[in-house]
């Protein structure tokens, strides 16, 4: 089947991409919208690759809705999920540098592409990316703590709190409670463990009143204790308050 042709929207005043800019760098979302009223979009469906490590990128995307994820697929069959991408967040690290990994949908997503011809903000588009590249880099290091120090809990623990201060950013979470499209076996590949111990490893936060996981929804029930287990400072407490 064809691709569908992009449609153009508006950057709202309450999207997660508007969210997103106005975070990293105050006064740009307001700026290329005034100047590019209408942004070119595309949707892909859920585990279609939207990008292959050591591809150029086409432009300054940024996901408009849905998740994704920078993953590492193995010969045999595995897969490892480096980072989960969120409405909101610029895919390229760098728009006039390869792509440093492979980008795959975790959910049916859609595409909006900021780099609008001639756009004299550009220099601060560039601005917003590398502060976005500086700020995963800080996940991939969590990232590596995680998978390297800590165990099935706290690992749970410090992903579930930096997903939802990222959401929490966007307008798209509370502080208990967010939606995550990450089933069991995305959950696996994201924490280094099987869906055998996912399963349980849920199972366990629920009985210890932690975390309820009921289809789409987490509820948070112990976050305070839940950053305690897992070393997890959030952004709000942190140097860099505008992150995350």
């Amino acid at each position: 089947m064809p691709p569908a042709a992009p449609t153009h929207v508006m950057i709202g005043g309450g999207d997660p991409v508007r969210r997103r800019l106005e975070r990293i760098a105050p006064g740009l979302a307001q700026a290329i919208a005034a100047r590019q009223p209408r942004f070119a979009t595309r949707s892909i469906g859920a585990r279609r690759e939207i990008a292959r490590e050591g591809e150029m990128p086409t432009g300054v995307h940024a996901l408009l809705g849905g998740w994704a994820a920078y993953a590492r697929h193995f010969p045999d069959g595995r897969r490892q999920i480096q980072h989960v991408l969120v409405p909101g967040d610029l895919l390229a690290l760098d728009r006039r540098t390869p792509f440093a990994a492979t980008i795959i949908a975790l959910s049916p997503v859609t595409l909006i592409d900021l780099d609008a011809p001639l756009l004299p903000e550009i220099a601060l588009l560039d601005a917003a990316s590398r502060r976005n590249a500086l700020q995963t880099a800080r996940h991939l290091l969590d990232a590596v703590a995680r998978l390297g120090r800590q165990s099935a809990i706290e690992r749970f623990a410090h992903l579930l709190l930096e997903l939802r201060d990222r959401l929490l950013a966007v307008g798209m979470a509370g502080p208990t409670r967010f939606e995550m499209p990450l089933t069991q076996e995305m959950l696996a590949d994201t924490l280094g463990l099987t869906s055998v111990h996912v399963n349980r490893t849920l199972q366990a936060m629920r009985q210890q009143g932690l975390v309820v996981l009921a289809g789409r929804e987490v509820t948070l029930l112990r976050a305070d204790l839940l950053a305690e287990l897992a070393d997890y400072a959030s952004p709000a407490r942190t140097p860099d308050a505008m992150e995350p």
